[in-house]
């Protein structure tokens, strides 16, 4: 893959096989135009087309987040030029390359405003968002934040940054919500938690991840005892059996964990290698939604519960055009039989909110309305916007500090060796299975 070293941008049209929606896509439909190439992809319908930014981590320690980011965008755009665009206009996704790096974005950004940009996506993960949402505030330009999890993206007093998912330590989050499932779950079985340990990696996300879940334990279910919570580096750790050692030693019902692959495809099977087996093992996002979890972590991984984005097997509404389903079928078949998860579906599904805002607007060429018209976005989940291109389960609409009101996290569980929705009851497929098999 070719880098221009002087601004970080990324030449896409260098990297086809990587990136790219199949052989024929590009001439087709006209959706993505390399940096600094705007006119490239013109594409038909009225005027000029939409560029939209992205400065994304396609290069470094989250370049794994930015491929998968990117080549949803691709085929989002891909489906919304074929409905005929937006305000009639053909969709260019832009994309910059931070490498990574925080320090890199402002930089990237300005030169995407420089490009024509009037709305940004990113930025692939928590630390350069955070830099991003900053930086949005500077430039006057709304960032919207897909996935990236971190409650410091969002601070009071901003103006132009709009967070689809929830914070991690929101009550309403994925941490607090993996929780209540495996409660929920132990409560419909009879069998009820006695008592729960946390083990989690410690840096990322994951402190938060813990915090909500030690509040959730706290204030919602106070009979249930905290053993212990343990922090690991995942950085530093390549021997997980003297972790699952302590686990083991405390002998917990339910154990909790978060980390990211590296760490999550390691510690499950030293815990398999161990021989014991809690009544649950629950997750959150990370490593224990990642599309390669069950081949990694092996059978250990069945009946593993996760607070999740998405699933493909949210039920979508009846007669729609698009489906989580379909994105999932779409993405295997354009990017040589690479899975998604919920990472690549919120931003497939950032570029319908885009669409929305700028419709309201009834402009693509003013920041500053569509910022505006980002706080009058207002649908429900799954299909609920115009295009009916929105596959995420909660609906969209984002209060005064940019926050997403109607931004739910979900709970899969591993059944079959698929991630199904188990909670909560509004998007659950299948009941959750409590205990686990072979435990005492």
């Amino acid at each position: 893959m070719a880098i221009d070293k002087s601004h970080g941008l990324l030449d896409i049209q260098a990297s086809r096989r990587r990136f790219l929606i199949g052989a024929g896509a590009l001439g087709a439909t006209g959706f993505l135009a390399a940096c600094g190439d705007t006119g490239s992809a013109s594409g038909g319908g009225g005027g000029n087309p939409i560029t939209i930014g992205y400065v994304a981590s396609l290069t470094g320690a989250t370049a794994a987040y930015g491929t998968q980011t990117l080549n949803a965008l691709q085929l989002a755009a891909k489906d919304l030029n074929g409905l005929g665009g937006i305000l009639g206009r053909q969709v260019v996704i832009k994309a910059v390359d931070n490498q990574s790096k925080p320090d890199a974005v402002p930089a990237l950004m300005k030169q995407l405003v420089q490009d024509g940009c009037k709305i940004i996506l990113g930025a692939s993960a928590s630390p350069p968002t955070v830099v991003a949402a900053t930086t949005a505030d500077q430039i006057k330009v709304p960032l919207l934040v897909p996935m990236e999890a971190a409650a410091s993206i969002i601070g009071d007093g901003r103006k132009y940054a709009f967070k689809l998912e929830p914070t991690m330590p929101d009550q309403k989050g994925w941490a607090a919500a993996s929780v209540r499932a495996v409660m929920a779950g132990a409560k419909a079985a009879g069998t009820p938690v006695r008592t729960a340990l946390i083990v989690h990696a410690s840096l990322g996300a994951f402190p938060e991840a813990k915090t909500a879940w030690e509040r959730t334990l706290k204030e919602e279910f106070p009979d249930v005892r905290l053993l212990d919570t343990i922090s690991y580096d995942e950085a530093s750790t390549s021997d997980y059996a003297p972790l699952v050692s302590k686990v083991q030693a405390a002998n917990p019902d339910v154990l909790i964990f978060g980390g990211n692959p590296q760490g999550t495809f390691q510690f499950y099977p030293a815990l398999k290698a161990s021989g014991f087996v809690p009544r649950a093992t629950v997750g959150v996002l990370g490593g224990n939604t990642n599309t390669k979890f069950v081949e990694s972590a092996g059978d250990i991984a069945e009946n593993d519960l996760a607070g999740s984005y998405w699933t493909q097997k949210l039920k979508a509404k009846e007669g729609s055009k698009f489906s989580p389903q379909k994105f999932y079928d779409d993405y295997v078949a354009a990017y040589d039989g690479q899975k998604p998860d919920g990472i690549g579906a919120c931003y497939y599904s950032a570029l319908a909110v885009a669409a929305e805002a700028i419709t309201i607007a009834g402009t693509a060429d003013d920041s500053e309305k569509i910022a505006q018209a980002l706080r009058k976005v207002d649908f429900d989940g799954l299909g609920g916007d115009k295009n009916g291109m929105y596959i995420i389960g909660h609906g969209v609409k984002f209060d005064e500090k940019g926050l997403n009101s109607k931004a739910e996290g979900i709970v899969t569980q591993v059944q079959g060796g698929e991630f199904i929705p188990v909670y909560p009851e509004t998007v659950a497929t299948a009941k959750i299975v409590y205990p686990r098999p072979g435990s005492k």
